[in-house]
């Protein structure tokens, strides 16, 4: 993974918490709409990222419930 990218994902998480990966789909539909394909790129796949940085904690949580 990028590790920009990477560094973006956790200061998303920092900041949004269980909803920065909402929140980096949300700026990928307004870069969309706007034409930005380019951009939009980016966020999704921040939003991957995101979705990976998650993953991990949750098998984690899982283990120990």
């Amino acid at each position: 993974m990028n590790n920009g990218l990477n560094l973006f994902a956790e200061a998303l998480v920092f900041v949004h918490g269980k909803g920065a990966e909402s929140e980096a789909a949300k700026h990928a539909q307004i870069c969309e709409r706007l034409g930005d394909m380019e951009t939009a790129e980016t966020w999704r796949q921040l939003q991957g990222a995101v979705r990976t940085l998650k993953r991990p904690a949750d098998c984690v949580n899982l283990r120990a419930a």
